[in-house]
Parts: structure tokens; sequence; C-alpha cells
């Protein structure tokens, strides 16, 4: 290849080149984002497991006292 040749890759090589990058830079901003507002999503879910799990801990304390009161009601009827 001559010196022509070679200048004619080169400058195709440029070209194309410049028409990526910019939609390279803008995928690779929305990916950013996107993976933002996901990790953001996964600790709001965590939040959220944590505080239904402290509610049904919750929630069994709660019928277990139940429970123990009916226990102790039908103790006293019987007595």
């Amino acid at each position: 290849m001559d010196q022509i040749n070679w200048g004619v890759v080169a400058a195709l090589a440029v070209s194309v080149a410049l028409a990526v990058v910019p939609w390279m830079v803008k995928v690779h901003a929305k990916l950013a984002v996107i993976a933002t507002q996901i990790t953001n999503l996964c600790d709001k879910l965590d939040r959220a497991t944590a505080e239904q799990r402290d509610l049904w801990e919750l929630t069994a304390a709660h019928q277990s006292r139940l429970d123990s009161h009916d226990v102790e009601l039908l103790h006293l009827r019987n007595s």
C-alpha cells in the first residue's frame, strides 16, 4: 500500500472513532445511572427485608403472649 491508501485508511479509522466515541460515552453514562439505581433498589430491599423480619418476630412474640394469656384464662375459668 502506498502513502495515499494509508492516509485514506487512517482518515476512515479516525472518522469511525469520532462517530462511535460520543455514543459509547452516552451509553456508559446511562449504564452508570442504571447501576446506581439498582444499587439503591437493592439497599431499599435489604432494609425492607430486615424490617419485615423484625415485624414477623414481633408478631410471633405477641402471638405467644396471647396464647399464654389464653391458657391462663382457661386455667382461671376451670379453677
